[in-house]
């Protein structure tokens, strides 16, 4: 038996608390199993301040452990703290202690914006944000992101590996610099929202503009991610070539 084992079995016997630790819906810890395994289909725990949810429970056997691995399910806006209780298994109660970690977690929606921008142009966009995590986060008033033409990453490739380089360079060098070409800038994001700080549970709208490089090339695609507290925005931009852009000007109003 490991010296955390022991601890475990222990911290059993002499009625000192047994620690679950993790975000709100995967407290986790080791505990001895018992010696009959039906007792496991009989198990209940309670924590002061907070709901259990569920129970899941993972036996070591594989790795010929006699131990499990116990995990506690809590709602995900559970505040972070430190939540006394017990775990009942087989009709014998341990006590326990649950501590709850941050888990910051921002979702947009839509989850992913699909925009058409010109070089060194400007676009705006609303989004909807929920806090679904257990602590209040923020939504920077700016930021930026970088965007990159995935068939570029592909092109380089094919460029660095598909010829000898030419004579005074490496493959390196040639791989570098064609992907330096599929680089469209950087992007400047300007969040608008009522307040910036979003708390568990509430819902924002944010009106999102959107600052591209002039590295932007006509008739090309480039994907990005926007990230903010525990958020993620992927942000596709597509470019239009001349021979559109030409048509539209010339369309009347």
């Amino acid at each position: 038996m490991s010296p955390r084992q022991r601890a475990a079995a222990a911290s059993r016997t002499r009625g000192k608390p047994v620690t679950f630790r993790g975000p709100p819906d995967r407290l986790a810890s080791l505990l001895p199993l018992p010696d009959d395994p039906e007792a496991l289909r009989q198990r209940a725990a309670r924590l002061e301040g907070a709901e259990v949810r569920g129970i899941r429970v993972r036996p070591l056997t594989r790795e010929r452990l006699n131990m499990g691995r116990f995990t506690l399910r809590l709602p995900k806006s559970t505040p972070p703290g430190t939540y006394p209780g017990s775990l009942e298994i087989g009709g014998q109660e341990v006590p326990i202690v649950g501590e709850v970690e941050p888990r910051p977690r921002l979702e947009a929606s839509p989850r992913r914006l699909t925009i058409e921008a010109e070089p060194g142009g400007e676009v705006t966009a609303d989004v909807l944000v929920v806090n679904t995590g257990n602590v209040p986060c923020e939504v920077p008033a700016s930021s930026k992101l970088c965007v990159f033409d995935g068939s570029g990453v592909d092109h380089a490739f094919w460029v660095a590996l598909g010829s000898d380089p030419p004579k005074g360079r490496q493959r390196l060098d040639v791989l570098l610099d064609e992907l330096a070409e599929s680089h469209g800038g950087l992007v400047e994001v300007g969040a608008r929202a009522g307040e910036h700080t979003i708390d568990p549970g509430e819902t924002r709208e944010v009106l999102l503009t959107l600052r591209f490089s002039d590295r932007l090339r006509a008739g090309h695609t480039y994907a990005g991610t926007w990230e903010a507290e525990g958020l993620r925005l992927t942000i596709r931009v597509t470019v239009p070539d001349a021979k559109r852009r030409r048509k539209a000007a010339e369309t009347p109003a």
